[in-house]
């Protein structure tokens, strides 16, 4: 890698409404067993709050205003941008995505090129990735990645997941800066494990009933499922894996994890204590309790919330997501010695609105 090219700025914004383990919502959650006798409820554990978006909110709204953020901490205006990646999951159309909606708010230049990445859960991983091959090689000077969350309006409350969704929307600005400098990253896909959790329209027993979940409209709605079987085996699968593969990132570069600061997957306290315990790096950037799991929204609002805390002198990103694939991305904090001036002056704000 020749250039420095890295993160001059990013933000964050969740919802103002909160949704606590004691929710009726949660009354339903099923207690079934596989055949190792185990509930996907059980696997879900460790989250106090989490963040949701009414019926009638929309996620590209927390998207514009994490992307505000963004560009006002990385001292960039809208027209500078070239590039938009990222994603708005679940987005209002199976297509167009609603990164388009967060382009038109923005009032980004007509010239950018907006790349929706449906790559859930590392889509911020990647969309960091696009950026920086898109400037090495000349065709970007800065490019702004996007991702947004509200899946808590698309779960099915009978399932153990169910319990740890949050809603939210982050957002960083990526250009030549001397600052969480993009280093390496490395890549695993395991597509035998296709199907085994998926995002789809199926209909859900409630009430001893088979129905389709619906909107306020009275039209079905796609929903989350991990199978019983093949779900739970892909979820301990993404156990040693991610672990495995990140580690071997770090003796690349000969590190440890005492020089990296780590952002995750947040489903469940179960995975952060196993990677906690495998990589056991310097600082783990993580936000379970009170945002739960932010799905693709996680890296960028984990980073903007601690971006200014962090004292590792590397940042590692590991993601997991369906498909299955595993991705980790390493960066260096800074490769120089930045002015107190220099030094991004980030205040990490909730919607108030």
């Amino acid at each position: 890698m020749k250039k420095n090219i890295g993160i001059l700025g990013c933000g964050y914004s969740v919802p103002v409404h909160i949704r606590f383990n004691d929710d009726p919502l949660f009354q339903q959650i099923a207690q079934e067993v596989n055949s190792q006798g185990i509930a996907e409820k059980d696997l879900f554990t460790g989250i106090k709050e989490r963040r949701y978006l009414l019926p009638d909110e929309h996620v590209e709204t927390l998207m514009v205003e994490a992307a505000r953020q963004a560009l006002e901490n990385a001292q960039i205006q809208p027209e500078q941008i070239d590039r938009l990646y990222g994603y708005a999951s679940v987005s209002s159309y199976i297509t167009p995505n609603a990164l388009y909606k967060v382009h038109q708010e923005l009032q980004l230049s007509p010239h950018v090129l907006v790349t929706p990445i449906n790559n859930e859960f590392s889509t911020f991983l990647l969309g960091l990735i696009h950026a920086y091959e898109a400037i090495e090689a000349g065709q970007c000077r800065y490019a702004l990645v996007v991702c947004g969350t509200n899946w808590s309006n698309y779960m099915d409350y009978t399932q153990g997941h169910a319990l740890g969704v949050g809603d939210g929307a982050g957002a960083a600005v990526v250009g030549i800066s001397d600052q969480f400098v993009l280093v390496d990253y490395v890549t695993q896909t395991r597509s035998a494990q296709y199907g085994a959790m998926t995002m789809r329209t199926r209909p859900v027993l409630l009430d001893g009933r088979w129905q389709f979940p619906v909107n306020a409209h009275n039209t079905p709605i796609p929903t989350y499922e991990i199978l019983l079987e093949d779900g739970i085996q892909s979820f301990q699968e993404a156990l040693p894996g991610p672990a495995a593969m990140a580690q071997q990132l770090l003796e690349k570069h000969s590190l440890t994890g005492e020089d990296v600061a780590l952002i995750s997957h947040q489903a469940t306290r179960v995975m952060l204590d196993y990677w906690q315990k495998a990589l056991r790096p310097r600082e783990y950037l993580e936000t379970l309790e009170q945002f739960g799991n932010m799905t693709i929204a996680t890296y960028p609002v984990n980073l903007a919330y601690y971006s200014t805390r962090v004292t590792a002198p590397y940042l590692l990103l590991v993601a997991v997501g369906v498909g299955y694939h595993q991705t980790a991305l390493l960066l260096k904090r800074e490769t120089r010695k930045s002015t107190r001036r220099e030094r991004w002056q980030f205040v990490p704000r909730h919607r108030t609105t």
